[in-house]
């Protein structure tokens, strides 16, 4: 998986402004309803906002029919960083006339001329247009092969024109930019997220936060080294938030045992720190919950990693967990939360040495719910 593009990637139309636009594609959101125009126009407002915190001019962002249009932009920005888009494509805009469809594919021929073989495919939103869409492939296939000389290959060309045909514009363009898809930043509401400076929590804080979730971050502090990683990573979490503030809440973790952590090690209850320490994790965040309006937890549990992620550990250390628990990474393999964590930036920040917590020796891999919670009543935790 690739890091985040460059923003400033060089554009395949050129300089020229006139005519040119972003085609914004967005996936889920076209499958709501009666609040369908919400979404857009809350992807809209984040688009907007993401230009001008990022400085690219344009002149206009309007939605029509499944696509946002962004015209104007002086070059094309990295529209990945907005949550909600699922690919876009720097494209020529042109009325909707075939006749001037036919002069407009000229602007490619310098691209198409270097290339080993090219093909042209169409898609008509607007079906009234005519000729028809393999019409439209065809023609334009010819005449691009007669003018370039470059031949036409159906299956896996070097290069593919796109024609897009509109309600009001037709559009061409040669390549379409993947972004995370999802929903736009904070339109499914708020979640408190328990984050350490580790690989897995950021992943999950932002694969909740590409289903909508605005979280608010709740860091239990080990170390100075530790806590300045997490603000790092509240950083790069914010470049997807799309100008909404994230929360940052720090409380020393000595706080969180009420001071009584370090009397635990070196007696027989050592080997249950690590599922005490989430079961008060849990109680905490459901508090800070309740405090921010938030309706549950995220937690970047992946089953079976260590041992406080067994099933009994989860099951037994989420006790307080008054309020649902998200772990959307509880099915994945390390190497897919890596690839994840790099591609969305987090991974460099992670993996920096900084001083942790020490783990217990011989942790309890199957802890008794009950057990624990008569533990915690015992240490005057619960």
């Amino acid at each position: 998986m690739s890091a985040p593009e460059n923003p400033r990637r060089a554009d395949p139309l050129g300089g020229d402004l006139k005519g040119r636009a972003v085609i914004v594609r967005y996936g889920e959101i076209s499958l709501k309803g009666r609040n369908r125009s919400q979404f857009e126009q809350k992807l809209q407002t984040d688009l907007a906002w993401f230009l001008r915190a990022h400085g690219h001019a344009q002149a206009a962002i309007e939605a029509e029919r499944g696509r946002i249009y962004i015209r104007g932009s002086e070059d094309t920005p990295d529209l990945k960083m907005v949550l909600g888009v699922h690919s876009y494509s720097p494209a020529l805009e042109i009325e909707r006339d075939y006749g001037r469809l036919q002069e407009a594919v000229a602007a490619f021929f310098p691209a198409i001329r270097g290339c080993r073989d090219f093909r042209v495919s169409c898609q008509r939103i607007a079906k009234d247009f005519s000729p028809d869409s393999m019409g439209v492939e065809r023609e334009l296939g010819t005449l691009i092969e007669q003018k370039t000389g470059t031949p036409v290959r159906l299956k896996e060309p070097a290069f593919e024109l796109h024609v897009e045909i509109g309600h009001r514009h037709i559009y061409l363009f040669s390549e379409k930019r993947r972004g995370f898809g999802g929903f736009p930043a904070g339109s499914s509401g708020r979640l408190v997220s328990l984050l350490s400076g580790g690989i897995d929590s950021p992943v999950a804080t932002f694969l909740m936060m590409k289903r909508g979730v605005l979280p608010v971050l709740l860091h239990f502090e080990v170390s100075a080294g530790e806590t300045a990683k997490v603000r790092r990573l509240r950083d790069r979490l914010q470049e997807f938030a799309a100008g909404s503030e994230l929360k940052l809440v720090v409380i020393p973790r000595e706080e969180l045992f009420q001071g009584k952590l370090a009397g635990l090690y070196n007696t027989r209850l050592e080997p249950y720190v690590c599922v005490m320490c989430k079961y008060l994790m849990h109680k905490q965040a459901v508090a800070l919950a309740r405090d921010e309006g938030a309706l549950g937890v995220i937690t970047g549990d992946n089953l079976a990693q260590v041992a406080s992620q067994t099933l009994k550990n989860l099951y037994a250390s989420r006790a307080a967990a008054e309020l649902p628990v998200y772990s959307p990474l509880i099915g994945f393999e390390k190497n897919e939360i890596i690839g994840l964590a790099r591609e969305i930036g987090t991974y460099e920040i992670s993996i920096a040495a900084a001083a942790g917590c020490t783990p217990p020796r011989d942790p309890k891999t199957g802890v008794d719910r009950q057990r624990l919670l008569k533990i915690l009543r015992e240490t005057g935790l619960s």
